[in-house]
């Protein structure tokens, strides 16, 4: 790639990683003036990690970034936005307590003569900007008395009165409706007929195709190839497999024979629902069976769940724990039902960073290691925390070793060992390897399916389809907060092409 007149920005060899484990791993990616480009990939993939970097969210361990054939860097947002960057995020970025029109003004406001806040001004081009995007939003209502689309349209305001010169839309168009969408796609060529250079980040493949001059897929934290309008036809299987790579993969799962589950449900999920996070959900966990839940970042998985362990509670529904019905009201109450939940955040949800593995380990069930007078007994909980060591092979010099500063991967597999000591009969599991080794994840999966042997149900989310379809007996997809597939093993779209095809198709 050369620096040349057309090329509004070109990025070189971009490298980034979190707590030591790679996310970008030397990605080249450009785009001219007047060109949509697209970005796609699987989850995890390093699409919104690249344009935080390019907005000033993050800055790069490596690599070159030219914008307008100069060579910048961009180590915070004010740089982005003095180069005339603006980036829309899929999850709004608005302060709720104030109003729509201080929203699009936030850090660039108008002010008179006398050098106080020109309230009128800002009203009138805040209007202004709505109009010339053909939605009307009342600017003085505040932020958070608007539903998620107008939010959406807000944040699309607020980076349009910069005059941007590159505009980056992350997952826009996943809370609007088709008309919506439609009319978004108008705008979006109007500007690039006026010479703006947009980057458009969407798990819908068929808008890929129609609205975008080129995409460039992404692929564990690569560049794995580029689709241009130019010189070919944008296709949509092809750009899947080139998501999955030149051969879809083949992994154990292929191989290795599941039993089926057992005839018990341990729990039944009847109609939940909680408003704008997910609606009618439905499905049931049996003993001995690995239930994958699959779907895009905010498909509302991880809500499900917390309404599941009493973390969150639903509007609508039931949950039935063997036949009885249960209303986890909070945790404890899950916890005495014989529920347990592994968050995804580790750190901040699952251990007492302070504290160490042993007193990690025992925190949900010190009645085990209770002498007879009901104490709490120094052997006891030395030898019940040393076994779990020893069976989950976690590295440590013993369990007096303060948690925080064992690995990623050890730390997890401290977070399952608290549980797994607990011996509940439903586990849910929100991403079990998030940002650990493949040997860790090979072991954790390991103890999940011992546990699954020992009649327990499981319930696993996890943005890498290929983990899932390797160890569940099936998988539920989830769009948008709705069931839109179930899936067995025995099911000829029980493969990665087939999840990944369901999951874009909505």
């Amino acid at each position: 790639m050369e620096i040349n007149g057309s090329k509004l920005l070109l990025m070189k060899n971009i490298q980034k990683g979190f707590n030591g484990v790679p996310v970008l791993k030397g990605i080249d990616f450009e785009v001219n003036y007047g060109e949509n480009v697209a970005i796609i990939g699987s989850n995890g993939a390093g699409k919104s990690t690249l344009m935080n970097i390019l907005a000033g969210v993050h800055h790069a361990d490596g690599g070159e970034i030219y914008f307008e054939g100069k060579k910048v860097d961009i180590h915070d947002p004010n740089v982005a936005e003095r180069l005339r960057i603006g980036m829309v995020h899929q999850e709004p970025s608005l302060c709720e307590n104030m109003k729509v029109y201080e929203n699009i003004f936030l850090n660039r406001e108008l002010r008179n003569s006398y050098g106080m806040l020109d309230r009128g001004r800002m009203r009138e081009e805040s209007r202004k900007v709505m109009e010339s995007l053909g939605f009307e939003i009342e600017v003085d209502k505040k932020v958070r008395d608007i539903n998620l689309v107008s939010k959406v349209i807000v944040s699309i305001a607020k980076a349009m009165l910069m005059d941007p010169k590159l505009l980056i839309l992350d997952e826009v168009t996943a809370a609007l409706n088709q008309k919506e969408v439609e009319h978004l796609f108008e705008i979006i060529c109007g500007l690039r007929e006026k010479g703006l250079g947009i980057v458009f980040i969407s798990h819908k493949i068929r808008e890929i195709v129609q609205i975008c001059d080129r995409v460039a897929v992404l692929r564990d934290g690569l560049e794995a190839g580029v689709f241009d309008k130019k010189t070919g036809i944008l296709n949509e299987k092809d750009i899947i497999n080139l998501m999955l790579g030149e051969t879809e993969w083949k992994g154990e799962y292929s191989q290795r024979e599941m039993a089926d589950h057992g005839e018990t449900a341990l729990l039944s999920i009847q109609g939940l629902s909680r408003n704008g996070m997910f609606q009618d959900i439905t499905f049931n966990v049996y003993e001995s069976e690995i239930i994958g839940l699959a779907g895009l970042k905010g498909s509302g998985i991880t809500e499900l769940m917390y309404s599941i362990f009493g973390i969150m509670q639903y509007d609508e529904g039931s949950l039935q724990m063997r036949g009885e019905f249960m209303k986890a009201s909070c945790p404890q109450e899950a916890i005495r039902r014989g529920v347990c939940m592994i968050t995804n955040d580790r750190q901040g949800e699952g251990l007492a960073m302070g504290l160490p593995i042993e007193n990690n380990i025992l925190i949900a069930s010190l009645d085990k290691a209770k002498d007879k007078t009901g104490l709490i007994s120094g052997p006891l909980s030395n030898a019940a925390s040393k076994d779990y060591i020893t069976k989950l092979q976690v590295k440590t010099t013993g369990p007096s070793q303060q948690v925080q500063f064992l690995s990623g991967g050890n730390q997890q597999k401290v977070v399952i060992a608290k549980w797994l000591l607990r011996d509940s009969d439903v586990i849910l599991i929100d991403e079990p390897t998030r940002g650990i080794d493949i040997k860790a994840k090979n072991e954790i999966y390991n103890l999940l399916l011992q546990e699954k042997s020992k009649n327990k149900g499981i319930v696993i989310y996890s943005p890498e389809t290929r983990e899932l379809l390797n160890v569940c007996n099936r998988i539920i997809v989830i769009d948008r907060g709705r069931i839109v597939a179930e899936i067995s093993r025995t099911d000829p779209d029980f493969t990665e092409k087939g999840i990944l095809e369901i999951m874009h198709s909505y």
